[in-house]
Protein backbone atom coordinates (compact mmCIF):
# COMPACT_ATOMS: atom_id res chain seq x y z
CA UNK A 1 0.00 0.00 0.00
CA UNK A 2 1.38 3.53 -0.87
CA UNK A 3 1.76 6.18 1.64
CA UNK A 4 0.33 9.59 0.94
CA UNK A 5 2.06 12.84 2.83
CA UNK A 6 0.04 15.66 2.12
CA UNK A 7 1.59 19.64 3.30
CA UNK A 8 -1.11 22.55 3.38
CA UNK A 9 -0.27 26.00 4.03
CA UNK A 10 -1.04 29.56 3.07
CA UNK A 11 1.49 32.22 1.28
CA UNK A 12 2.28 35.69 1.60
CA UNK A 13 0.14 37.62 -1.48
CA UNK A 14 3.29 38.64 -2.98
CA UNK A 15 5.24 35.70 -2.25
CA UNK A 16 2.96 33.12 -4.66
CA UNK A 17 5.26 33.26 -7.57
CA UNK A 18 8.30 32.71 -6.23
CA UNK A 19 7.24 30.17 -4.02
CA UNK A 20 5.88 28.05 -7.16
CA UNK A 21 8.68 28.81 -9.04
CA UNK A 22 11.31 27.48 -6.17
CA UNK A 23 8.72 24.67 -5.40
CA UNK A 24 8.61 23.64 -9.49
CA UNK A 25 12.34 23.67 -9.84
CA UNK A 26 14.24 22.29 -7.13
CA UNK A 27 11.61 20.70 -5.00
CA UNK A 28 9.74 18.76 -6.90
CA UNK A 29 12.72 16.93 -8.89
CA UNK A 30 14.37 16.47 -5.60
CA UNK A 31 11.68 14.70 -4.13
CA UNK A 32 10.91 12.57 -7.50
CA UNK A 33 14.39 11.35 -7.46
CA UNK A 34 14.31 10.04 -3.76
CA UNK A 35 14.78 6.50 -3.17
CA UNK A 36 10.92 4.94 -3.37
CA UNK A 37 8.89 8.20 -4.54
CA UNK A 38 6.08 7.96 -6.80
CA UNK A 39 4.81 11.40 -7.47
CA UNK A 40 5.16 14.87 -6.24
CA UNK A 41 3.23 17.81 -7.04
CA UNK A 42 2.32 21.53 -5.90
CA UNK A 43 -1.37 22.33 -6.03
CA UNK A 44 -2.47 25.59 -5.95
CA UNK A 45 -6.42 26.48 -5.18
CA UNK A 46 -8.29 28.66 -7.67
CA UNK A 47 -9.93 31.17 -6.34
CA UNK A 48 -7.50 31.48 -3.15
CA UNK A 49 -4.27 31.68 -4.67
CA UNK A 50 -2.39 32.11 -1.76
CA UNK A 51 -3.42 28.28 -0.73
CA UNK A 52 -1.57 25.19 -1.54
CA UNK A 53 -0.80 21.38 -1.26
CA UNK A 54 1.93 19.69 -1.75
CA UNK A 55 1.66 16.15 -1.93
CA UNK A 56 3.98 13.58 -2.32
CA UNK A 57 3.60 10.27 -2.69
CA UNK A 58 5.89 7.07 -1.72
CA UNK A 59 6.10 3.39 -2.11
CA UNK A 60 5.89 3.12 1.59
CA UNK A 61 5.66 4.84 4.92
CA UNK A 62 9.30 3.90 5.63
CA UNK A 63 10.71 5.47 2.14
CA UNK A 64 8.99 9.00 3.14
CA UNK A 65 10.31 8.83 6.61
CA UNK A 66 14.12 7.72 4.96
CA UNK A 67 13.46 11.09 2.69
CA UNK A 68 12.73 13.03 6.13
CA UNK A 69 16.02 11.70 8.19
CA UNK A 70 18.15 12.55 5.27
CA UNK A 71 17.36 16.47 5.72
CA UNK A 72 16.36 17.04 2.30
CA UNK A 73 12.35 17.44 3.48
CA UNK A 74 13.75 20.00 5.60
CA UNK A 75 15.71 21.78 3.43
CA UNK A 76 13.16 22.10 0.26
CA UNK A 77 10.98 24.06 3.63
CA UNK A 78 13.48 26.06 4.40
CA UNK A 79 13.95 27.21 0.60
CA UNK A 80 9.95 28.08 0.92
CA UNK A 81 9.55 29.74 4.38
CA UNK A 82 10.07 33.27 3.57
CA UNK A 83 6.80 32.75 1.50
CA UNK A 84 4.89 31.02 4.66
CA UNK A 85 1.98 33.48 5.94
CA UNK A 86 1.71 31.15 8.75
CA UNK A 87 3.00 27.60 10.08
CA UNK A 88 2.34 24.56 7.60
CA UNK A 89 0.31 21.37 8.90
CA UNK A 90 0.75 18.13 7.47
CA UNK A 91 -1.37 15.06 7.28
CA UNK A 92 -0.66 11.29 6.20
CA UNK A 93 -2.40 9.07 4.23
CA UNK A 94 -2.54 4.92 3.36
CA UNK A 95 -3.37 5.02 0.16
CA UNK A 96 -5.05 2.24 -1.77
CA UNK A 97 -5.01 1.42 -5.77
CA UNK A 98 -1.66 3.49 -6.54
CA UNK A 99 0.34 1.56 -8.50
CA UNK A 100 3.87 0.49 -6.29
CA UNK A 101 7.03 1.61 -8.31
CA UNK A 102 10.33 -0.77 -8.40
Amino acid sequence: MAFVRIGQFKALSDMTEPLRAIYETEAIPAIRAANGNISAVLLQQHGASDTFMAITVWNTAEDAERYDRSGQAAAMVDKIRFAFAGPPSLSTYDAFGVPQQA
